[in-house]
């Protein structure tokens, strides 16, 4: 055999018993000490800031929820004695005086009530033009427009229920 032949032999040989130990064992294949150890933490990134009305938006829904309040508390004061007529034109004849004054008198309390009709419809105007220019502020306008939702729905059912009572 030539020299050409044996010299990588050789190499090899030399190469592979510096892999092994004294013992003639290869290293272990285990996690060694200080890799187990949390190597590289990646740091936490700070809670996003939290997401507020700019004070112009702010001072629209604060317009908007006066509004609502003072249509809802015209819609209080006058629900009792609308109520009191309906119960009263119950069971009544059609074009009767009874009948007509609660019709009349429920018909006063669906406008009172239109405000409040007006700034749901105000709020879902908004939530879709500030909704295109900064999406995160949906969630705040929704949360703003939901009592106010469930007031209109609230009055809404007392209204159909009045209207039955009185009978069309």
């Amino acid at each position: 055999m030539s020299l050409r032949h044996i010299a990588p032999c050789l190499i090899s040989l030399i190469l592979l018993s510096a892999c092994s130990t004294a013992e003639g064992q290869f290293p272990s294949l285990e996690r060694r000490p200080y890799e187990s150890k949390n190597p590289i933490a990646t740091p936490e990134a700070p809670p996003p800031a939290p997401v507020v009305l700019p004070a112009e938006l702010a001072a629209q829904v604060d317009a908007l929820d006066r509004r609502h309040q003072s249509a809802r508390a015209a819609f209080d004061r006058d629900l009792p004695s609308v109520q009191a007529l309906a119960s009263r034109a119950a069971g009544s004849v059609p074009g009767t005086e009874a009948w007509v004054n609660a019709h009349l008198r429920l018909s006063r309390l669906d406008k009172a009530r239109a405000d409040s009709v007006a700034v749901v419809r105000e709020f879902d105007a908004l939530i879709a033009v500030e909704g295109d220019r900064d999406s995160n502020l949906v969630p705040l306008l929704t949360e703003a427009q939901k009592p106010i939702a469930d007031t209109v729905a609230a009055q809404n059912a007392e209204i159909e229920r009045l209207s039955r009572l009185i009978g069309e």
